[in-house]
């Protein structure tokens, strides 16, 4: 259902989306500057009794690795995961190269560490992605015993102490992918969920507006054998009729066939049913009135009549939810120009706040927008300047053939 909660406006919404892509890119950009930091002060720090591993060519190969591991976590993009597995075994091969040549300073491995980590986050999420699981494993392995350059063997127990740290931190990380992914399919399959179910009621009543059209065709024919209309107009017109028909018909089979035209496609309701929808909310407490032009009778086409009521419908559910304090809605469906008509539903409530304006699910608004476009029409969702919200929509009297 639409959604008239701060996240669910077009304006609210865009604005909220861009701040939420600023943060992440400044939290993107911090983290990327930490391991930045974090590997030049590697290459140049050293003790009492040591050198900095910027000494060893074995350490500009290890630099060189990290430096391939933070890009790959720069530009990584979902489907990119053959990136990760190269770093994943570059880091195995730095480490390979560190056991067998001793450069007699401590490795440098740290940025490439935390880098690897992240990476291990983004292959557990995409665990199903090309080119395989394996990818995961290559990155657990890599992490496993990257600590043998990190800690000084000198030391006892500092490596395999450090080994420890390191595999703890991973399943830290590997539970975070998996919550993830677990998230991202429970969100693949509500979408599916809802795309079958509205793609079987589409189904369902695909019927009524094939009988619509064909009933017309079959009173043009009627009148034109009892009357003395010209054949060649009469021909015309169940010609024009039946034009209608398969356009309605191939516009209502795409939407079953498309997999991506999201939820709201339901072609429920017509114009005489709106006045319906309003008297049963006028008697659950609030004042609803409705107006809808008389010159819409019989000029509107079938889908064009089912996506007002649905508009209406979900706009007055959308009060109900969201709208405090509301007292007074206006329904109005009337004509407009451009051969088209306008669908409002206005109320003077506030918009409200917590779970309850959360609990709408985000697809309302996608779905209904999504709906009104097949059809050729236009969505306007926002608040009213003088208070309360709006929810509006234009529309042809006659569908457009959508590309």
């Amino acid at each position: 259902m639409t959604e008239r909660a701060a996240p669910s406006t077009p304006a609210r919404s865009a604005r909220v989306n861009g701040l939420n892509r600023l943060l992440m890119r400044l939290l993107k950009i911090a983290i990327i500057s930490t391991l930045l930091f974090m590997l030049a002060a590697e290459m140049i720090s050293s003790g009492p009794k040591t050198r900095p591993p910027m000494v060893s060519a074995v350490a500009w190969v290890q630099w060189a690795v990290s430096m391939f591991a933070i890009g790959v976590y720069i530009w990584y993009r979902p489907g990119r995961k053959r990136w990760i597995a190269a770093a994943a075994l570059a880091s195995l091969a730095a480490t390979g190269l560190d056991v067998l040549v001793d450069q007699g300073t401590r490795g440098v491995g740290t940025a490439e560490l935390f880098a690897l980590l992240l990476l291990m986050l983004f292959a557990v999420r995409h665990w199903d992605a090309p080119p395989g699981r394996w990818v995961a494993i290559a990155v657990g392995a890599a992490l496993s015993v990257l600590g043998i350059r990190l800690f000084a063997p000198e030391y006892e127990g500092a490596q395999v102490g450090g080994i420890v740290l390191i595999l703890m931190a991973m399943s830290t990380v590997i539970g975070f992918g998996a919550y993830f992914r677990s998230l991202d399919k429970l969100r693949r399959e509500t979408q599916e969920e809802v795309r079958q179910a509205e793609r079987l009621e589409l189904a369902r009543e695909m019927h009524d507006f094939v009988a619509h059209h064909v009933t017309g065709m079959v009173v043009l024919a009627q009148a034109a054998q009892v009357t003395s209309t010209d054949p060649k107009k009469a021909f015309a017109d169940i010609e024009e009729a039946g034009l209608a028909a398969l356009t309605s018909m191939r516009r209502m089979v795409k939407m079953l066939r498309n997999d991506d035209s999201g939820a709201g496609t339901n072609p429920l309701g017509d114009l005489a049913q709106i006045e319906d929808l309003v008297d049963r909310f006028n008697r659950e407490g609030t004042d609803t009135t409705c107006f809808i032009s008389p010159e819409l009778a019989g000029n509107v086409a079938p889908e064009i009549a089912a996506t007002a009521h649905r508009i209406v419908r979900e706009a007055l559910t959308n009060v109900r939810k969201h709208a405090r304090g509301a007292t007074r809605v206006r329904v109005v469906v009337a004509a407009a120009s451009g051969q088209g008509l306008e669908v409002s539903v206005r109320d003077d409530g506030r918009a409200a706040r917590g779970r309850l304006a959360e609990s709408g699910g985000g697809m309302g608004l996608l779905g209904l927008g999504e709906r009104i476009e097949a059809v050729g029409g236009q969505l306007r969702a926002q608040p009213r300047p003088e208070g309360g919200w709006e929810t509006a929509a234009w529309l042809p009297r006659a569908a457009a053939e959508t590309a």
